[in-house]
């Protein structure tokens, strides 16, 4: 088995797991998450494979973050179940992810509400409520493609995710429902992490691409332009703040 890491560095790449599902491709990071013990707001681009879905005993997780003493602090399934805080605070819908095809998957949490709800394609599809006064424990392991039994490991066949990742990032703060969807119109190429405060960001895809890379997990280049991160500002007059954003963001010719 290989079981040697590797980092591909490169922002603008997506992450491939293979078809031929394997508890040894991963991607593993040890984010702070510290800021994130009141609010949190998980997003992605993910394309599921067919293979993974002919299976219904087959449950892949394309995200966990585990702690001490809690394997399912954050879960993501690609069935669209999403766990917080443990066994019984899971949140679902009946909507189904189409195959090999990017959607756009998130998932906000606040302490002070305690709601936390699930948005696909920007728009919201489902609710619910987590055990008031409890908070993200920091200092945890996130891995993608895999659940986690333990922190880092326990991994299992049936859970091993199989498609594609792309921008995955967590923010500590609970985005409002007009935010996320100004996200998903602005596009897969977005970068999620320049219309926010720099310290709001817990894990950018930056930083997910500079981690650990396990097994057969591949890096495949986007075709994204520079300027597919202007949609966000479609409709928008033009102001100081737009100005300085194309200042930060054009490259000299």
């Amino acid at each position: 088995a290989v079981t040697e890491a590797y980092k591909p560095m490169y922002r603008t790449h997506t992450a491939i797991f293979p078809r031929a599902v394997s508890i040894y491709n991963y991607i593993q990071l040890h984010p702070d998450m510290s800021r994130a013990s009141d609010a949190l707001t998980v997003c992605s681009w993910i394309k599921p494979y067919a293979l993974t879905q002919k299976d219904p005993n087959y449950e892949p997780y394309w995200l966990s973050y585990a702690v001490p003493g809690e394997q399912n602090e954050i879960t993501m399934t690609e069935k669209i179940e999403m766990w917080l805080f443990g066994t019984g605070n899971s949140l679902s819908t009946s909507e189904i992810i189409p195959l090999n095809e990017w959607t756009h998957l998130c998932q906000t949490w606040d302490a002070l509400s305690s709601l936390k709800t699930i948005y696909i394609n920007g728009t919201k599809v489902e609710s619910g409520t987590t055990p008031f006064g409890r908070k993200l424990i920091p200092k945890g392991t996130l891995v993608l493609g895999q659940a986690q039994r333990y922190m880092g490991g326990g991994f299992e066949l049936r859970e091993s995710y199989a498609g594609e990742l792309f921008g995955t990032h967590i923010l500590s703060v609970a985005l409002s429902k007009e935010e996320v969807a100004r996200i998903y119109r602005a596009g897969l190429c977005f970068d999620v992490t320049q219309s926010v405060y720099s310290e709001d960001v817990e894990v950018s895809w930056g930083d997910i691409m500079g981690a650990d890379w396990y097994g057969n997990v591949a890096a495949e280049p986007m075709e994204c332009d520079a300027w597919d991160n202007l949609r966000a500002f479609v409709g928008q007059e033009i102001t100081d703040e737009f100005i300085d954003y194309l200042k930060l963001h054009s490259t000299p010719k």
